[in-house]
């Protein structure tokens, strides 16, 4: 992240977004480059970026709950085999980031 000057990409507003604004941000420097441009010139890629990190973070805990459903994982697990607990959960994760990556970061 040190490789990007946020005070030039934000107008001189603090860049508040987080990670996947973050991958966000790198995806389109490299990728879409006249998007970036576009958004940067006028004065749309901080929102963009805070608006694409609420997003994803709401759509993975979204996917994760529905995970969790799906598969009747609950919290009797945690108590009985912690260890499954811990994996199961990092697995509803993992899935879940991948969706969010393909959806809302790289498109």
């Amino acid at each position: 992240m040190n490789e990007f000057d946020f005070d030039i990409l934000t107008a001189g507003e603090p860049a508040q977004f987080g990670k996947y604004g973050s991958l966000r941000l790198r995806y389109l420097k490299e990728n879409k480059p006249t998007l970036y441009q576009a958004l940067l010139q006028g004065h749309l890629l901080n929102a963009h970026l805070n608006e694409i990190d609420q997003q994803a973070h709401e759509v993975v805990e979204q996917i994760a709950q529905q995970l969790i459903r799906s598969e009747q994982f609950d919290e009797s697990v945690k108590l009985s085999n912690p260890i499954l607990w811990v994996q199961k959960m990092n697995s509803f994760k993992d899935i879940a980031e991948e969706t969010v990556m393909r959806d809302l970061i790289y498109c």
